[in-house]
């Protein structure tokens, strides 16, 4: 039997998930997993596609507020809702520590709502996606801050940084006041996979757009009098590899529009293709290659091009042996999980907070097949990312 997150009253499921204990330096703890999955399926309900998420910063805003924590938001001129800065005040003499997430969800996205299976197994109803990307985090941070105010357990100052528009290449975080954050490590919980699975490194993201123009002629008549952009184009492409270029290193060209008719000599071709790279100036060194690769082939026919791109983040590599990372592999250890280490290809928020000198990872944190509509998670998933989320703000 199936059930919508928004039914009301006691179950036998829900009396299966109602709470799981720890035991941490003799301290008691009781992560509510009833009140953590309601909270998780009220997030979902809440359309939050990339720039439209006010109603979810105003159920953020209003949730902290109510645990008590200093909460304020950055307005984004032309956005919809801006990034939120919060803290829950504690022991002035613990090192203060941050988390980050995001409020946007990719499309389809609008009318989401959880279904929760008698296996554990939570999903959407198939037409959107789940939004456990990134409202398993979110949730998470709820639940242990609630969980460590009703328990009265000790802390430092924590830390949130939840942005906006992050699905986007990260384009909410670009506007985020960095000088709010006093924290010196971060975890930000936006990775796929298992609990116990953490990023320490991720990649450069640089996008290109190249527009290649020649001159247009009847195709039938006279195209000796035309100067044939797709022709320029796939000349370039042709002498340029694709996929993985070394072992560091992705190119990609994504997409190809342009021409005017199928007996006209096509005079402009539109392409945009992106480059990933764990070596940041490998990535920049790719795009002068391209350009330079579309530049020759235009020159043979005596067209031109027009060539911009653009860096949306910047690779970094956190040490194994760093504060953060043990921090992340002691509060594994004490779930009974095993902590794994790996780079991902994907990048995050993150990324800008380890360029503005806070040392962080990326914590997987209860999602699967993100950006699909079969995307779910597992309420036995989401308690672990809570209880993750608990021993890394009190560690």
């Amino acid at each position: 039997m199936e059930k919508s997150c928004n039914a009301q009253g006691s179950s036998k499921y829900y009396l299966f998930v109602t709470a799981s204990f720890l035991i941490l330096r003799g301290i008691f703890m009781v992560i509510n997993k009833e009140r953590l999955v309601q909270t998780f399926c009220e997030m979902v309900s809440i359309d939050s596609e990339s720039y439209h998420e006010k109603k979810m910063k105003d159920y953020l805003m209003k949730v902290f507020k109510e645990c008590h924590m200093e909460c304020i938001e950055m307005p984004i001129e032309g956005f919809e809702a801006g990034n939120i800065y919060a803290v829950l005040k504690g022991d002035v003499h613990k090192e203060p520590i941050m988390f980050s997430g995001h409020m946007d969800t990719v499309s389809p996205g609008n009318g989401k709502h959880a279904i929760v299976h008698e296996d554990g197994r939570i999903t959407s109803d198939g037409t959107t996606v789940l939004g456990a990307d990134d409202v398993s985090a979110l949730a998470s941070y709820i639940e242990a801050i609630r969980t460590i105010q009703e328990q009265n357990i000790s802390h430092g100052n924590i830390e949130l940084a939840i942005s906006v528009a992050e699905e986007p290449y990260d384009v909410g975080s670009a506007y985020y006041d960095f000088g709010l954050i006093q924290s010196r490590i971060g975890y930000t919980f936006d990775l796929a996979g298992e609990v116990g699975l953490a990023a320490i490194e991720a990649p450069s993201i640089v996008s290109f757009k190249i527009v290649v123009k020649g001159k247009s002629a009847h195709a039938g008549f006279n195209p000796e009098d035309g100067i044939h952009a797709l022709k320029i184009a796939s000349s370039a492409i042709i002498r340029i590899p694709n996929g993985h270029v070394n072992d560091k290193t992705t190119v990609n060209f994504g997409t190809i529009q342009g021409g005017e008719g199928r007996n006209i000599v096509p005079r402009e071709v539109i392409i945009t293709g992106e480059i990933r790279s764990f070596d940041h100036q490998d990535a920049l060194d790719w795009s002068c290659y391209i350009k330079k690769i579309f530049e020759e082939e235009a020159a043979k026919e005596h067209g031109d091009i027009e060539f911009g791109d653009y860096v949306h983040i910047e690779a970094y590599k956190i040490e194994e042996d760093e504060e953060v990372v043990e921090r992340f592999k002691r509060a594994c250890n004490k779930l009974g999980l095993a902590p794994r280490l790996i780079s991902t290809h994907g990048g995050s928020d993150n990324n800008r907070f380890v360029k503005e000198g806070i040392r962080g990872i990326v914590v997987a944190c209860a999602m699967n097949d993100c950006h699909s509509v079969s995307e779910y998670t597992t309420v036995d998933e989401l308690e672990k990312s809570a209880q993750l989320a608990l021993l890394l703000m009190i560690d």
